[in-house]
């Protein structure tokens, strides 16, 4: 699998973010790709890897199973919004880009998924951001039948629109790793965009028997508490800070809660705690 449609040609670029992974991962994610890019439907795309990683180790590997594959070495650990923004700008410089892909590297895409990701994208209506659908485990926050509308959407195959990056811009940086997508959901549906799930856009991405690492559940907390902060609930800020301290996490300076805009406060939602919306089952 080559990088893909030259950079004034594609109308699909698709961000990888890579720390370390195993490669298995990438291989499977290379297959997937390819199956894609034979689809039907599936627009012009390019793919491009930012390795977060401390060293460029996964450049041979992506060699091998990706000749020309457009790889690049951050040098250091920006996070997955700050590293997916730096993309984000350069697929979007180009005119011929309608819409950016984040793809999680544990992910494996149905052959079909970006395409019906796109075709949920022109669908009548304001879209901003589109989500493929997780299997086996579906995630439990709703959506509604008939337009496909939901709270929020996860990052792991996530799709923006040329319009809402206008607008709105990308993610967040203070999030280093988690919220950042229901950040930048909610910032969407706060001016008008709808946020929606593909349901034929299929991802598998188990992760049911994932370790629970101590790194993680600080990651989440420390986010929460920043999501809580910008979105204006002390209680919800002040709770997961004190989690994170139980945990052992390093000190951090919360910033000061916001007061935010109506619209702001009207999608944002804390009564679920980490679901951020309510669940089927």
């Amino acid at each position: 699998m080559t990088a893909g449609a030259r950079a004034e040609e594609a109308a699909l670029w698709v961000g990888i973010v890579l720390y370390q992974n195993a490669p298995k991962e990438l291989e499977r994610l290379c297959a997937a790709l390819r199956l894609n890019q034979e689809t039907p439907g599936t627009p012009a795309l390019r793919v491009v890897w930012w390795d977060n990683s401390p060293t460029d180790a996964l450049r041979a590997e992506l060699a091998r199973l990706a000749p020309g594959a457009d790889y690049r070495h951050s040098g250091a650990n920006l996070g997955f919004g700050a590293a997916h923004n730096r993309v984000m700008k350069e697929a979007f410089a180009s005119r011929a880009t309608r819409y950016y892909l984040c793809v999680n590297p544990d992910g494996v895409l149905h052959p079909r998924c970006l395409a019906e990701l796109v075709a949920e994208a022109e669908r009548p209506g304001r879209t901003g951001l589109v989500e493929a659908r997780l299997f086996p485990d579906e995630h439990p926050k709703p959506y509604e039948p008939g337009t496909h509308e939901t709270p929020w959407c996860s990052g792991c195959v996530l799709l923006l629109t040329r319009e809402l990056y206008s607008e709105v811009g990308g993610f967040d940086e203070r999030f280093f790793m988690y919220c950042e997508d229901v950040d930048l959901s909610w910032r969407a549906r706060a001016v008008g965009f709808s946020v929606r799930v593909a349901p034929r856009a299929l991802v598998h991405h188990y992760t049911l028997d994932r370790e629970i690492t101590a790194r993680r559940e600080l990651s989440v907390r420390r986010s929460a508490a920043l999501l809580g902060a910008k979105y204006g609930d002390a209680v919800f800020a002040q709770e997961r800070l004190r989690e994170y301290q139980a945990l052992g996490g390093e000190p951090f300076s919360l910033p000061t809660v916001e007061r935010p805009a109506d619209a702001m406060a009207r999608v944002a939602d804390f009564r679920h705690l980490f679901m951020f919306a309510e669940q089927r089952w």
